[in-house]
């Protein structure tokens, strides 16, 4: 399957994996943390575990881990992509202390839905357990489909987008919710990996355990259509959980920095992401690119932008679209008439985070510099 085999047993983050060898549990840095690699893309073979059914007769896979096996490598071998795991990873052994640690033989249960570590027994009940008999209808990895089962739905295509972790925007409303780090020990300035640090959230505002993002605010984004602020551009540093509550603060354990922390950032309720888009379909929308980030007045292929319109408008993540300049009319000197020109298709673009009434889209392909204020609308695909 490709798994990497760097160590009999695994230390894992939430969102990326750190090794750690049994004789020495050292963390990985930030930068390892953030860069793991990307393993060899999964075929259903004999090298994967055999297929079982969960309560609700739904395909999977029981793993047993080897020694050198992650949940990224899994995730990958299993389900065609790493990125998914700490979505849908279930710690069900909470009287552990860092459930996230896995050991050879061990077995993982596998399937679009979860992944968690289940007993023999528990394993065997699976593997007994009758698929269901309605045709599944929802897309199913190659890897985890049932041989014996309904041909199933295959994955829609993908768009990857490895900044996503370090691409945000933050709305008014949610700003307004947001705290701050308010303290750090011995007043130290910069702050990284495993640093605690005291928060402004407090009882009834977090419990133990709450993971949330840290970040720093950058430009105001105002829709052109309105002269409303829409929000704010955010630098995703890293993420943060807390470890302790009290009546009007709470402490956290800086988990992953991605760069320097200092107090007076911000934190809000974590939200996890993949760098893997699906590309939906057309959406039925047209509005205008809102912002530029850095203040660069023109964009080009592999730049963000950010629109004015959101899921109230129909937006969606992997929603593709197209900035595009409307043309008038021309005359036609043979036939004496004016005749209506088509469209001008500029660049392509694929949302990759949304929010109400805004969304931040990667270029994927453009003809030209794109500017704020140009139009845009919904597209069938975001190729050229």
């Amino acid at each position: 399957m490709g798994f990497a085999k760097l160590a009999p047993v695994l230390a894992l983050a939430f969102g990326a994996a750190a090794l750690a060898t049994a004789e020495e549990a050292a963390p990985a840095p930030a930068a390892q943390a953030e860069a793991a690699p990307a393993a060899e893309a999964a075929t259903p073979d004999d090298t994967l575990g055999p297929v079982g059914h969960d309560s609700q007769g739904r395909p999977g896979r029981i793993h047993i881990v080897k020694p050198g096996d992650t949940l990224w490598d899994i995730s990958d071998a299993y389900l065609g992509t790493p990125w998914v795991w700490p979505s849908i990873w279930t710690d069900n052994t909470a009287e552990v202390e860092n459930p996230h640690r896995i050991y050879p033989n061990e077995r993982i249960w596998i399937s679009p839905h979860e992944m968690r570590k289940v007993s023999d027994a528990e394993a065997d009940q699976l593997l007994a357990n009758e698929p269901q008999a309605a045709p599944i209808e929802e897309p199913m990895p190659a890897a985890i489909a049932d041989p014996d089962g309904p041909e199933p739905v295959r994955p829609r295509s993908y768009y990857r987008y490895g900044e996503i972790q370090t691409t945000g925007f933050v709305t008014m409303e949610e700003l307004e919710g947001a705290a701050t780090i308010i303290a750090a020990p011995n007043n130290r300035a910069m702050l990284t990996d495993h640093t605690p640090v005291d928060i402004g959230l407090g009882q009834s505002e977090v419990a133990v355990g709450d993971q949330l993002d840290i970040f720093r605010t950058g430009d105001t984004v105002i829709d052109p259509s309105n002269g409303k602020d829409m929000g704010k551009i955010t630098v995703q540093l890293g993420w943060l959980e807390i470890t302790s509550v009290s009546e009007e603060s709470a402490i956290g354990v800086i988990r992953l920095s991605r760069s320097e922390i200092l107090r007076g950032d911000h934190v809000m309720p974590r939200r996890m992401r993949s760098a893997d888009i699906p590309i939906g379909d057309k959406p039925q929308v047209e509005g205008v690119i809102a912002h530029t980030p850095n203040k660069r007045v023109q964009m080009g292929q592999g730049d963000v932008i950010y629109l004015n319109r959101g899921t109230s408008e129909g937006l969606e993540v992997g929603s593709p679209v197209e900035v595009y300049e409307a043309r008038d009319m021309a005359f036609d000197s043979v036939r004496k008439e004016q005749r209506a020109l088509a469209d001008r298709v500029l660049a392509k673009a694929i949302v990759v985070d949304v929010y109400d009434r805004t969304a931040v889209a990667v270029v994927t392909h453009t003809n030209t510099e794109l500017n704020r204020g140009f139009k845009f609308r919904g597209s069938d695909s975001i190729a050229p």
